[in-house]
C-alpha cells in the first residue's frame, strides 16, 4: 500500500462472514485427516502409473511371441505385483489414518470432559461455600436474638435453661460453620451423603441418653449429646481413645443425684462429667484435670 497504492487499504472478506458460534466445532481428529488428505494422495494413481508402465513395456516386448503375450508380460509380473503393492499401501494408510483421528478424537473428548467436569466441580464449591456464608449470617442472627432472650429473663428460670441450651447449640453450627468455611479442602462437601449433620447426630443421641441408667446424663441429655458428639468429631484418635465413658452417678435414699463412690479412674483415662459438662483427665494421684474442649489439651488452672 504504497505509491499510488497509498492510502488504499486491503480488501475486506465480508462475503466469507464472521465465524458462526453455533456452528459445530471442528474436532481434532478431522483437523488431522483434513492435513493428512491434503499430502497423504500419491501425485500418479496406482492404477494409472500400472497402465503407463504396462504400455511403455508392450512397446519394447517381444518375448511372449505374439502381441498377447507380449502384453501379458508388460502387464504381469513385477508391474503388477507393484499395483497390489501401490493399492495394499493406500488401504493400509488409509488404516493408519482412521485410527491416527480416532485417537486424536478420543484424546480431544477426554480433555473436553475434563474441564466439563473440574467447571462443574467448581461452581459446586462455589455454591457449596456460597450456602455455608449464609447459613453463618443467619446463624449469628440467631443466636443474638436467643441472647437477647436470654438477657431478658430470670436466670435459672425454666425458660431461662431452655433459651441457654439453644444458645449452646448455636455457638457450636457457627463454629462447626466458620470451619468449613476456613477448611474448604476439610469440609464435609465430599461426605455429606455418608457423614450424618451435627444436628441429626446429637437428636438422635439425645434421644438414646434420655433413657440411660446414669441420671446425670438423662438430666441433661441433649447437652451431653452435643459435647460428646463435637468430641468424637474433633479429638484425634489417640485422645479418642482414651476415653472411658461417662462420669457414673447414681442417687442417694433421697433421691438426689450422687457420684458413684466406687468408681476409681485411671492415669491418662478421659471420662465426661454430665453434671459440670467438663471431659476430665485422671493424673497418677487420682485427681482429674479438665481437657480444653476446643484443643484437647490438659488445662491445669
Amino acid at each position: 500500500m504504497n505509491g499510488i497504492m497509498s492510502g488504499i487499504e486491503d480488501r475486506k472478506n465480508y462475503s466469507i462472514g464472521t465465524e458462526d458460534p453455533a456452528a459445530t466445532p471442528v474436532s481434532a481428529g478431522d483437523r488431522y485427516k483434513e492435513i493428512y488428505d491434503k499430502y497423504a494422495q500419491p501425485t500418479i494413481d496406482p492404477l494409472g502409473k500400472y497402465l503407463i508402465q504396462g504400455s511403455l513395456q508392450g512397446f519394447s516386448e517381444n518375448r511372449g511371441g505374439s502381441t498377447l503375450g507380449n502384453l501379458g508380460l508388460a502387464f504381469g509380473g513385477e508391474n503388477l505385483n507393484q499395483l497390489f503393492s501401490d493399492i495394499e499401501g493406500q488401504r493400509t494408510s488409509a488404516r493408519d489414518m482412521e485410527l491416527a483421528k480416532l485417537g486424536y478424537d478420543i484424546e480431544d473428548e477426554k480433555a473436553k470432559e475434563a474441564i466439563k467436569r473440574e467447571d462443574l466441580l467448581m461452581n459446586r464449591k462455589q455454591t457449596f461455600q456460597q450456602d455455608l456464608l449464609t447459613q453463618e449470617m443467619q446463624a449469628k442472627k440467631d443466636l443474638a436474638d436467643l441472647k437477647r432472650k436470654f438477657d431478658a429473663e430470670q436466670k435459672g428460670s425454666e425458660l431461662a435453661n431452655k433459651l441457654e441450651v439453644e444458645i449452646l447449640k448455636g455457638e457450636n453450627k457457627i463454629k462447626e460453620l466458620q470451619f468449613k468455611i476456613d477448611n474448604p479442602g476439610a469440609s464435609e462437601f465430599r461426605t455429606d451423603q455418608v457423614r450424618p449433620a451435627f444436628e441429626n447426630v446429637v437428636t438422635k443421641r439425645a434421644e438414646a441418653f434420655m433413657q440411660s441408667k446414669n441420671p446425670a446424663v438423662k438430666q441433661n441429655p441433649t447437652l451431653t449429646a452435643q459435647n460428646y458428639t463435637r468430641f468424637t468429631r474433633e479429638a484425634t484418635p489417640e485422645i479418642q481413645s482414651k476415653f472411658k465413658g461417662f462420669k457414673p452417678y447414681t442417687r442417694d435414699q433421697k433421691g438426689n443425684i450422687i457420684e458413684d463412690p466406687s468408681f476409681e479412674g485411671r492415669p491418662g483415662e478421659i471420662i465426661y462429667d454430665p453434671i459440670s459438662m467438663d471431659f476430665l483427665v485422671f493424673d497418677n494421684t487420682g485427681n482429674t484435670y479438665i481437657l480444653n474442649p476446643l484443643t484437647f489439651e490438659i488445662d491445669e488452672n
